[in-house]
């Protein structure tokens, strides 16, 4: 059986991968003597077809693991090469080196059909795993499709969950880590972390150590949890509309001085959540409900609540001065009126006054 295993979801292709391997012998040091692992950006097709033609070892199937083959395949993107293509016929006489696995179109088309041309001959012995992160276009997975429809193939996708879907994911993963959290831990964990899966997989292990047994609390995550940037940006503007200084200091302190956020990123990011709050005020006036706000601003249903509580402490026009203010502080930093912790301690206080 041939196994493509694909998609964006790190932490699902590893779990799926290990499923695979468990099934090949219940002992893991027999499975490990019975499992091959190979490089696809470099691969042969001789080594392939000598990794697959090679008998078990004490069990009845083999297991070889091939990363990236099919990507390879796919070739570049044809912006990517018509780009490389023109940039090479322009340095006349210049030698540009080449990366390691590269390979010219005629050598990579025969390379890819003797690969495709061995997919029909894999042995029954043997258990050949494809994993990719993004498979492109090529003829790799138009043949894999093929094999799909007549039973020899199978395809797993590990797709990220939906914005909308991130609650119940995490819902779902708690029960597998058998830990349980109320529904605003959920949410705040989701905001927190957002769709890393293995980050959130990590946490809810932390978490569980953490509660022994009890409901996780949204105080537990915010004590326990280390917020993404993003995130953190949130919070930092939901203290600058209560007015609470000390909160707002201390995040900005934190984003600056222990993320190493730049000073102008973290101003565009500030940015973007006063322009994300105009927005909710704008849409809230125009009547829109919470599923329309989160389709028009590409949120989860679940964050649009917290969005609509920090937008109801402000008016628009005092979102619109501080955007302005955060503007002006941009422009002093990048014409050099103002040094960056200058300008972002000035902006903090206007923020807060404001």
């Amino acid at each position: 059986m041939i196994t493509l295993i694909h998609g964006p979801a790190e932490l699902l292709r590893a779990e799926t991968r290990a499923e695979i391997s468990a099934r090949i012998a219940s002992d893991p040091e027999l499975a490990d003597l019975n499992t091959t692992r190979l490089e696809g950006r470099t691969l042969t097709p001789a080594e392939l077809q000598n990794a697959c033609d090679t008998l078990p070892f004490l069990a009845e199937r083999r297991l070889v693991i091939v990363e990236g083959l099919l990507a390879r395949l796919a070739g570049p993107p044809r912006a990517k090469a018509k780009v490389e293509a023109t940039t090479a016929t322009e340095e006349e006489g210049e030698e540009r080196p080449e990366a390691e696995h590269a390979a010219s179109p005629e050598t990579l088309k025969g390379q890819a059909k003797a690969f495709l041309a061995y997919l029909d001959h894999v042995p029954e012995s043997t258990e050949l795993v494809l994993v990719e992160e993004d498979t492109g276009s090529g003829p790799g997975l138009r043949r894999l499709q093929e094999l799909v429809r007549s039973g020899q193939a199978r395809i797993v996708l590990c797709e990220k969950p939906r914005k909308n879907d991130l609650p119940d994911w995490i819902r779902e993963r708690a029960r597998v880590r058998k830990v349980k959290l109320d529904s605003a831990a959920i949410n705040d964990l989701a905001e927190f972390v957002g769709d890393e899966l293995r980050q959130l997989d990590q946490e809810l292990i932390k978490l569980a150590d953490y509660a022994g047994g009890c409901t996780v609390t949204r105080e537990d995550v915010r004590r326990l949890v280390a917020a993404t940037r993003a995130a953190s940006v949130f919070e930092l503007v939901d203290a600058l509309g209560l007015g609470d200084a000390p909160a707002a200091g201390r995040l900005m302190q934190h984003a600056l001085d222990l993320d190493g956020e730049p000073p102008l990123r973290l101003m565009a990011m500030i940015a973007r959540q006063y322009r994300l709050l105009i927005q909710v005020k704008t849409l809230q006036a125009q009547g829109a409900k919470p599923p329309e706000i989160a389709r028009t601003l590409n949120l989860g249903e679940w964050m649009v609540p917290r969005f609509v509580s920090q937008a109801n402490r402000h008016t628009v026009a005092r979102l619109v001065r501080a955007l302005e203010r955060i503007l002006a502080a941009d422009e002093a930093i990048k014409t050099g009126k103002l040094g960056d912790r200058e300008a972002m301690d000035i902006l903090l206080a206007e923020l807060l006054t404001e």
